[in-house]
Parts: structure tokens; C-alpha cells; sequence
């Protein structure tokens, strides 16, 4: 299976998503500091906290990696699909199912591991440029860090599992267009925040919904390649 991921990856040149990753983390922090500090002069200031900041960068975070999960099945999956390189695949001596669970082990393990090092490395620019920069109100210490990885490691694993649902949408009409703006509408449906002046909710922060949606995209993964040994492709 470790062969067929590396095979997988090198065929896709994965690589190149690495540059993406750092070009979202750039983008997210690049956003959340421009706010921060064109409004901490103002009475009522955009972040008041480090857990108010890194709040606001963990649902831009889940949306971001959402919608680059989505690009990768599209690339590992869908596009193959559609452009009949898959029944070439089919030829070869390995089991179909093995095959396509290895492209979704490298697509979700790609995404969990971009969302988990994409907000610790926020994490830890903040707790260098806080000092200088005041982005918010206190400081950030070590302690503060430590604290955030069981939440932190939990939504990546949860996020990157939901990231799975718009392989449904993409694998009906082998449409790479359907899978992103699947991924897209259910990224800002389920970290969309709604506040009356004082108390906010989002669907996110009640744990059975992402929890279920989680247990969803993975139930969806297994759908796509249960009958794939006696299913036609063509």
C-alpha cells in the first residue's frame, strides 16, 4: 500500500501542492494580520484574543484546505476517470480497490497533514510577531500553543474526512468542476459563522454535525470503490 502512495504521489507530481500549502498559509495569515492591525487602534477592535484570532484562522483554514482537498480528488480520481486513464490502471496487476484506496489515503492524509501544519505554523508566526506586531490584545505563551494541539490535530482529521463528501458529487458525472464547487459550498456551509452582536454559532462548533459529516465523507469513500472489481468503467 506505502508503494502505491509514493507511486501515486511521484505519478502525480504532489509535490507541486506543496507550493499551494504554503501559498494558502501566506493568503490566510497575510488577510487575518491586514485586518488585525488596521483595526486595533479602533474601539472596537477585529481580534481581542489569541483564541479570537486563531478562531477566525481556523475557519479560514477549514475552508481553504476543503476546497484544496477537492482539487486533489479531482486530480487523483475524477480527472482519471473522466479521461479513461483509469481503465488503463484497471489493467494492471493490482486490485482495483487497493489502487483507488491508496488515492484516497494520499488525498485525505495530504489534506489532514496540510490543514494540521498550516494553522501550528499561524500558530507559531504569532507567537513571534505578537510581540512586535500587537495583533491582538496579551501575549501568547508556550503553554498557549501546547494547549491548541488536541483541537487543532481533531479538526484536521474531522475536516480532511468531510473533504471526501464532493468526491459523491464529482464521481455521478465524472465532473471536476462538480467536486470543487461541491467542496466549496460545504466548506463555507459548515464554517460559516452567524453572531447577534454577542454570542456566535456555526455549525462547526457543534461536534456531533462535523462529527457525522466526517463519518459521511468517509461512508462516501468506501461507496466509491466497494463493487469497483465487478463494476464497469467504461
Amino acid at each position: 500500500m506505502l508503494k502505491l502512495i509514493k507511486l501515486e504521489w511521484r505519478k502525480h507530481q504532489m509535490g507541486r501542492y506543496i507550493t499551494s500549502f504554503f501559498s494558502c498559509v501566506i493568503g490566510i495569515y497575510g488577510f487575518m494580520a491586514l485586518i488585525s492591525l488596521t483595526s486595533k487602534n479602533d474601539v472596537d477592535a477585529a481580534m481581542e484574543s489569541f483564541q479570537e484570532f486563531m478562531s477566525v484562522v481556523n475557519i479560514l483554514s477549514n475552508i481553504t484546505f476543503i476546497i484544496l482537498g477537492s482539487v486533489i480528488l479531482s486530480r487523483l480520481i475524477i480527472s482519471e476517470f473522466r479521461t479513461k486513464t483509469m481503465q488503463v490502471l484497471f489493467t494492471y496487476p493490482i486490485k482495483r480497490k487497493k489502487l483507488l484506496f491508496a488515492k484516497l489515503t494520499l488525498a485525505y492524509l495530504f489534506t489532514a497533514g496540510s490543514l494540521f501544519a498550516g494553522v501550528w505554523l499561524m500558530q507559531i508566526i504569532t507567537y513571534f510577531l505578537q510581540p512586535s506586531l500587537g495583533l491582538f490584545e496579551g501575549t501568547v505563551s508556550m503553554q498557549d500553543l501546547v494547549a491548541t494541539f488536541p483541537k487543532t490535530l481533531t479538526n484536521a482529521l474531522t475536516m480532511s474526512a468531510i473533504a471526501l463528501i464532493p468526491l459523491f458529487f464529482g464521481m455521478r458525472k465524472k465532473s471536476t468542476a462538480a467536486t470543487i464547487t461541491s467542496a466549496v459550498i460545504i466548506g463555507f456551509l459548515i464554517n460559516s459563522t452567524v453572531s447577534d452582536g454577542g454570542a456566535t454559532f456555526s455549525l462547526a462548533n457543534v461536534v456531533f454535525i462535523p462529527l457525522l459529516l466526517a463519518l459521511l465523507g468517509i461512508g462516501i469513500a468506501y461507496l466509491s470503490f466497494r463493487n469497483i472489481d465487478v463494476k464497469d468503467v467504461a
